[in-house]
Order: C-alpha cells, then structure tokens, then sequence
C-alpha cells in the first residue's frame, strides 16, 4: 500500500528521503550552537558585573581609608596623645550607598598605633607623652575593607594605609 520509495517523475529515479535526516540533524547542530553561544553570554555578563563589582569594592575601601586618615588628623595634628587615642578607638563603618557610584557598598576600618618600640599605644599613659620620655613617633596602620554587592555579586577589597606623627 505504501512504497518504500518514491519516484520522482521528473528525473525517473528513486529517493529514499535522506533530507528529513539531514534537517533534523541540522537543527540539532543549531540548537546545541544557540545553548553555547547563550552560555557564553551569559557567563560574560556575570564575569564583567563581578568585575565591576571588584572596581567598586576597592573605591569603597580607600574612601574608607581616607575617611579614617581625617577623622585620625582633623581637627588637631598636634596632640599625638589625642590622635593616637581616636586611632585606638577608630572602628566605623561607612555606608557608602548615598554616593554615586558606590551604591550597595560600605566601608568597614578599624586602625591600629605601634610606637617605634613596636609596642601597643597607650594614651591613657601620659608618661608616653611627657618632654622627658624619649619621643617615639606613633605609627599608624588603617585597615579599610570595601565590601559591594549582595547575594551572588558579592565583592570585597581589603586596603591598609599607614601614617606616622612623631612628637614635637
């Protein structure tokens, strides 16, 4: 009732249908191209959104730095007792979202005072800071840690800047 073969009426030979096959595997090969090309994208888009997350992550970290370096010298530089006291007690963070740019990112900083000696401050101990004493400067190292995103995009950017005053 059914050939196995058709026969075309204008060449007067047989065909068994090999373009079904041939299409069917060209789409295959197209649609297996569409998933990759589309995973490629994909990936290329979470690659350049980390990054810029990573760019924002370390400007959060120096505007923290820099924050901290004015809260450790402003108002008054001159009175290393003072500054080696509000370096000892610095430990803020910022939230950095009402700036352009740094939306979803914050600044956590803490600092830390050495003397010369290497020891801990101590400005609770006002022989540290007596004319008799031998004057050792006061080393200061503020640690920033940028953090941007939530969730997947998440990036962090650790930075430290160091400062020293000695007494006049």
């Amino acid at each position: 009732m059914f050939p196995n073969r058709y026969r075309c009426p204008a060449m007067g030979k047989y065909q068994r249908g090999f373009l079904i096959p041939l299409s069917i595997f060209i789409l295959v090969v197209m649609g297996i191209l569409a998933l990759v090309v589309a995973r490629t994208s994909e990936q290329s888009n979470r690659s350049f959104t980390q990054e810029l997350l990573s760019v924002q992550a370390f400007y959060a970290a120096e505007t923290g730095a820099q924050r901290a370096m004015q809260v450790l010298f402003f108002p008054d530089a001159t009175n290393r007792a003072a500054v080696d006291a509000r370096c000892v007690s610095l430990n803020q963070t910022y939230n950095l979202s009402g700036i352009d740019g740094l939306n979803l990112c914050s600044a956590q900083v803490n600092c830390q005072c050495t003397y010369a000696d290497a020891s801990n401050c101590a400005p609770s101990d006002s022989a540290n800071y007596s004319e008799t004493t031998t004057r050792q400067p006061s080393f200061y190292t503020v640690t920033s840690q940028g953090r941007c995103g939530a969730d997947t995009f998440l990036a962090e950017r650790r930075i430290q800047a160091g400062a020293y005053l000695e007494q006049e």
